[in-house]
């Protein structure tokens, strides 16, 4: 677990008072005082990443409208009307005041894109919530 996911390991040890535990100690502080570097990576790798199968990937709604437009098809398009269409009945108007909501916190949410392998290659977007910014219940 620590291979893939050392930062959040690291401080989850910290934050329970296992840092100084044999199993941890020998890494615990290494991961904290790379972690600015280790971010930075995994970041980096991401906006490196700009083609799969072949096929332009965009990272966001503007450059899948371009990519549409230079390729002369719809399918980025497509696949995001889609995934507004699935995700449309979580969505409801409230109609009272913020305040009156118990628990409620305004979280970011932006779309990730992708292409599937299957009988054809076909465009996919997800919209993803930044679940990890917020409070626990």
């Amino acid at each position: 677990m620590k291979d893939y996911y050392p930062v959040e390991l690291a401080e989850f040890a910290v934050e329970n008072g296992i840092s100084k535990e044999p199993a941890f100690a020998w890494w615990v502080p290494f991961v904290l005082k790379k972690k600015a570097r280790i971010i930075s990576k995994i970041k980096s790798k991401y906006w490196q990443w700009t083609h799969k199968y072949g096929i332009h990937i965009p990272k966001s709604v503007k450059e899948a409208v371009a990519i549409d437009a230079k390729n002369g098809n719809t399918l980025w398009w497509d696949a995001l009307l889609k995934e507004m269409k699935n995700v449309r009945p979580a969505f409801e108007v409230f109609e009272g005041k913020v305040e009156d909501l118990v628990g409620y916190q305004e979280i970011k949410c932006h779309i990730v894109w992708d292409i599937k392998l299957g009988e054809n290659f076909w465009q996919k977007a997800r919209l993803v919530a930044g679940g990890h910014v917020t409070d626990a219940p």
